[in-house]
Order: C-alpha cells, then structure tokens, then sequence
C-alpha cells in the first residue's frame, strides 16, 4: 500500500469551518485553554496570542480550569482580540472523574457564568456548556432541575449566544449521552472525544450532528495526552496501545505489540497524524492544548486537506475502530 506524504515545510494558512447552526466560521485548529496558566501565566498568553495571531479564532476554556487561572490568563490574553469566539464551561458535578457526584443547580450555573465573564473580561459568552456530562440519569436531571432552563435565560438576557454540553468520555466511550441529547434539539454545539484511538464517535454522534445541525467541537485529539501515555510521540502512543491490551480492549498479539506498529503513519509524528485523523470527518474545530509557538506551529501542519489519504484512515480504522473505552 502508498502512503503519500503531505506538506512538510511552513505551516498552512488556517481554514476555517461553519459550526452547525450557530452559522459560526470556527478555524479548524481551536485553543484548548485548560491548563499552563497557574504555571507559567506569561508563556499561556504568549502562546494564546500566537495562536490568534495564526488565525485561531476559537478558545475552549471552563470556569474550573486551574480554579479559574486559566480563564483569568485568556482574558488577558484576548485584549485586541475583541472577535474571538469563547467557549467556557459549568460543571455541574463535585469533581473531573467518572465516579464525581451530579451536584448542578440553576443558581450555581449563573453564577458560574457570572464569574467566567468577570475573569475572561468579557460581556457576553459566545458558547456556554454544561461541563462533562457523563451518565444517562445526570443528562436527564440536567435537562430537567432548571440547569438548561438558566442556560437558555441567560441567552436570552444576552449573556450567551449560543448553549450546548460536554462529554466525559472516560465514563462514556460509546457516547451515550450525546446519542440522547441531540435529538432533544435543546444543544446549539456538543463537545466530543474524537481520536484515532477512540473513534466511535464518528458512527454515532457525528451523523447526528449533522441531521440536528449542531456544531462539533473536538477534545482530546490526541486522547488523555501526557509524555507517558497518549498521541504525543511514538513511545506515548505504544504505552497507550500497552495500557488498552491490558484493560482487554486490543488483543495481545501483533501488530498491537509491534514495535513498528505506527510507521505506516510516517512522514506524519503522531500528533500531527491524530490532528489529520479528527480534521479528515465533518467536525467543526479540532480543540488542542498547546504549551509554546513552536507547538502551535507544529499543529498548524495538518491544516492540509484531505488531511490523511484513504489507506491510511482505512488502516487506522482496521487497527482501533473496535475500541470502545479510553484510557489514560
């Protein structure tokens, strides 16, 4: 099989992408702003800025990021940047994990949204979700304790343009509560894992995305990222083969132990292959974090359409299309 590289030299302008029925032109490649900012403040706007100032227009961020930091150094970050489109976050549980107790209230929410609009410095936000959504009961009591009911007042105060939720697909690989509230229609924009080794979503959500004409916004293209385990190198990307075959999603057995099990994906690093994977379906944006310029910059090279060619997408699909949890 031929594997034909792509373009390897400077990055590509941005493109751009409408985002359902918000009729939002969203840049293909969004900021992901959850974390950095309590670490090194000067470096997160540096890199925000950059991100901008290559065609960025879109920044994911969420109230409990960092306690809040990250939305204070964004709203730093986007003085001059007066068209950039924010997405920020409620989290309506006592905690990031699967196991975290639904503790939402339409009280809370507002006054959720009121503290994001005092630390990103902003009078409106254009894109509110409820914040990792992750069983069917905790959709439900979302929809109906008056969470949704506050976020659609505070749309029609003018506070928020447009309202949607998250999904913890740690909790929910097959997506199951997305499968249930997009035909709600009550979501203007769902956020969704899809990665090459979780692509579940493609067969499920993303064609209802379209019939509902809701927009895509895309996390963890490069699945739970870290040095160890994820899509940010070779060895990362081996050890997260490792830890699915011990959790019993991958059999194991060549070519899941193959060393060489991702240098069908060459000239292509892992991170920019994972950023073509996502960038190859109809998603609106593909939401990445990004520590420095030079990272950024290097993102920005799978801005190439068709972003990965057939045998390849075939080849991923025939490798990872069976799992159906991640893992970190």
């Amino acid at each position: 099989m031929q594997y034909p590289g792509g373009m390897k030299g400077n990055p590509a302008p941005m493109l751009y992408r409408r985002l359902g029925r918000t009729n939002l032109a969203v840049s293909e490649i969004s900021y992901g702003a959850a974390r950095g900012a309590a670490a090194g403040r000067k470096q997160f706007i540096a890199t925000a800025r950059a991100a901008l100032d290559a065609g960025v227009n879109f920044v994911d961020t969420a109230a409990g990021y960092e306690d809040g930091a990250c939305e204070e150094a964004l709203g730093e970050a986007l003085h001059g940047y007066p068209d950039v489109i924010v997405e920020t976050k409620y989290r309506p549980y006592d905690g990031w994990g699967p196991e975290a107790v639904y503790t939402g209230s339409p009280r809370e929410l507002v006054a959720s949204v009121d503290g994001s609009l005092g630390r990103l410095q902003r009078d409106r936000i254009d894109i509110l979700l409820g914040h990792g959504l992750r069983t069917l009961e905790t959709l439900d009591r979302f929809i109906s304790d008056g969470c949704l009911d506050a976020m659609v007042r505070l749309r029609d105060q003018g506070k928020v343009r447009f309202v949607g939720i998250s999904e913890l697909s740690e909790a929910d690989g097959t997506h199951e509560v997305l499968q249930r509230a997009l035909p709600t229609g009550a979501f203007d924009v769902v956020m969704l894992t899809v990665n090459l080794l979780l692509q579940t979503a493609a067969a499920t959500v993303l064609p209802l995305c379209r019939e509902h004409d809701a927009g895509a916004v895309v996390m963890m293209p490069l699945n739970q990222a870290s040095r160890r385990s994820g899509l940010v190198s070779v060895a990362a990307a081996l050890e997260c083969v490792r830890r699915h075959i011990a959790e019993g999603n991958l059999p194991p057995q060549p070519p899941y132990t193959d060393p060489a099990l991702f240098e069908f994906l060459q000239p292509y690093g892992i991170p920019e292959a994972a950023l073509r994977y996502v960038l190859a379906h109809q998603v609106g944006t593909c939401c990445v974090g990004m520590r420095t310029p030079a990272r950024l910059n290097e993102n920005l090279r799978a801005l190439d359409p068709p972003y990965l060619d057939t045998a390849r997408m075939n080849r991923l699909r025939e490798l990872f299309g069976t799992i159906q949890k991640q893992v970190r």
